[in-house]
């Protein structure tokens, strides 16, 4: 069977909306089968840093 990978992808601004010189665009990937594992990670990470671990991180 073919492993399955998920792929994460965001901007960092619209450039028409937010006025700025430069945009970045940047992504993740991960097996699929990992995916909960990570997420679980991240959000324990962000609680460590005092954060909700539903915020948005960047």
């Amino acid at each position: 069977m073919k492993e399955l990978f998920n792929i994460y992808c965001d901007e960092s601004c619209h450039l028409e909306h937010d006025r700025q010189k430069a945009m970045a665009i940047g992504g993740v990937w991960c097996p699929e089968e990992r995916k909960d594992e990570i997420f679980r990670r991240i959000r324990e990470i962000k609680v460590e840093h005092g954060l909700s671990r539903w915020m948005e991180i960047k």
